[in-house]
């Protein structure tokens, strides 16, 4: 199966702007992001950035085509 990964990409200033509104530190923007939290914050500063510039990204691992390649 499958995996996919998601985060928002946002410029450093968009990130400084949000940990400043919503009274935050950097790392905490950072975290929420790249999804590594799942928080009523995250989920308004995703909403925030997303509104704002940011864009998300949908990283997909995709199976080797070639594992069942037969070398003569």
């Amino acid at each position: 199966m499958a995996e996919k990964k998601r985060f928002i990409e946002a410029s450093t200033e968009l990130q400084e702007e949000i940990a400043t509104k919503f009274e935050v530190t950097t790392r905490t923007v950072r975290s929420a992001l790249n999804y590594e939290t799942n928080s009523p914050s995250a989920k308004i500063i995703r909403a925030y950035a997303l509104n704002h510039g940011g864009k998300l990204y949908e990283v997909k691992l995709v199976e080797n085509p070639y594992e069942k390649v037969v070398t003569l």
